[in-house]
């Protein structure tokens, strides 16, 4: 048996270390990639998504030193443009607050940071799975829109499927920061909205820091975790049934649960809340200096605030 060891200690070294190189290969430095501070955000844009396009198959990590860096527009959607279209399989991840991406420039109606919606675009009912978004800040303070639509956020994606989100910020989008629609076991953790909504008014649909839809599949559930929403132009925290906009698409009941734990919400027009929403639970959540009311439901079904049951324009 002692002469055993030594050969199983190998054997086990062997093994980790085939792992870590396994792992190391799927590490990809942006900047190795013609992603830099120093570009403009056309090459930025341009760079960052052929790297997502070409390890997105087997999937992999890119990793975005410190530094601040300009996007621009590469591409166009059904409503508004993207700098970014996301694939699955993919983990962004920098190195915390020093690590800014920067979209600019002036779009029709909206310049998204990261996009995915083929549903819209195509018709087809792909999901975005399997993406990590980690420790980075996006700052669309350079950016500005003729018309207010939805687009002009950081995230606006649709239909996605264990995607998560930890220690990100979303500072100064035309619309909203997080927009994240129809998720299938998906969380936001430790992340930040704040001055969201720039280019909206206080009549205007979305331009809130976090805005989840649903609606699509019957299972849709997300969990929301110790975040913060600070002087977004609507609501902190947001959740609303995509069958407003289109019935026809999004016709479904929800049978999964959003889960709302806390999160402190301030001087957003409305902190906490819902518009036909459906299985939403805020719990331990923290609500101050709302611009105009606090909590604010409506049309809403098994949604509870702090224990509290809230149905239509509930206070």
């Amino acid at each position: 048996m002692k002469k055993l060891l030594p050969i199983l200690f190998c054997a086990t070294l062997i093994a980790v270390l085939a792992c870590v190189r396994i792992s190391t290969d799927r590490v990809y430095d942006a900047s190795k990639y013609g992603v830099l501070p120093s570009n403009d955000g056309e090459t930025n844009s341009k760079n960052l998504q052929a790297l997502i396009d070409k390890i997105s198959p087997k999937g992999g990590i890119i990793y975005i030193p410190e530094g601040k860096y300009r996007f621009s527009k590469n591409g166009t959607q059904t409503i508004g443009e993207h700098c970014i279209k996301m694939r699955s399989n993919i983990t962004i991840r920098g190195t915390g607050e020093k690590t800014v991406l920067m979209p600019e420039g002036q779009s029709q109606y909206g310049l998204d940071m990261f996009y995915f919606n083929d549903y819209l675009d195509l018709g087809l009912g792909n999901y975005l799975e399997n993406c990590n978004f980690e420790y980075f800040v996006i700052d669309a303070i350079n950016t500005s829109c003729e018309n207010y639509t939805s687009a002009g956020k950081g995230f606006m994606l649709n239909l996605i499927r264990n995607c998560h989100w930890r220690n990100v910020t979303v500072n100064n989008t035309d619309a909203t920061g997080f927009g994240v629609d129809c998720p299938v076991s998906c969380s936001i953790t430790d992340c930040i909205a704040i001055g969201c909504g720039k280019a909206a008014s206080e009549e205007a649909t979305g331009a809130s820091g976090f805005g989840i839809g649903y609606g699509y599949a019957s299972g849709e559930n997300m969990r929301i975790s110790n975040c913060i929403a600070l002087d977004n132009l609507k609501f902190g925290f947001f959740f609303e049934h995509q069958g407003r906009f289109d019935e026809k698409r999004y016709c479904l009941t929800n049978r999964g649960e959003f889960y709302v734990f806390n999160c402190t919400a301030e001087n957003n027009l409305y902190n906490f809340g819902g518009i036909c929403a459906e299985n939403v639970r805020y719990r331990q959540c923290v609500s101050s200096n709302a611009r105009k009311q606090e909590i604010y439901f409506q049309e809403c079904k098994n949604c509870t605030y702090n224990d509290s049951k809230a149905g239509e324009n509930a206070e």
